[in-house]
């Protein structure tokens, strides 16, 4: 499910270890949308920042890869 946020340009959000799951997932903690916090407030303060935005096109700006749009259900 991260990836696949990641891939789609959506923020990510977490807090308390969430690095190791990123990891797993392949997310680099570092990229554009991707917040890392100490607590679950401040974390969710910067995540609902950023989802006015919907997607995060700066993420993949330099056309490696582009934002891939949801898959149909």
């Amino acid at each position: 499910m991260l990836n696949e946020s990641f891939r789609d340009c959506k923020a990510i959000g977490g807090w308390m270890g969430a690095e190791a799951a990123l990891e797993a997932a392949g997310v680099p903690a570092d990229a554009p949308g991707v917040v890392l916090g100490d607590d679950g407030t401040t974390t969710l303060e910067e995540v609902g920042a950023l989802l006015a935005a919907h997607r995060l096109r700066e993420r993949f700006a330099n056309g490696i890869m582009r934002c891939v749009p949801p898959r149909a259900v």
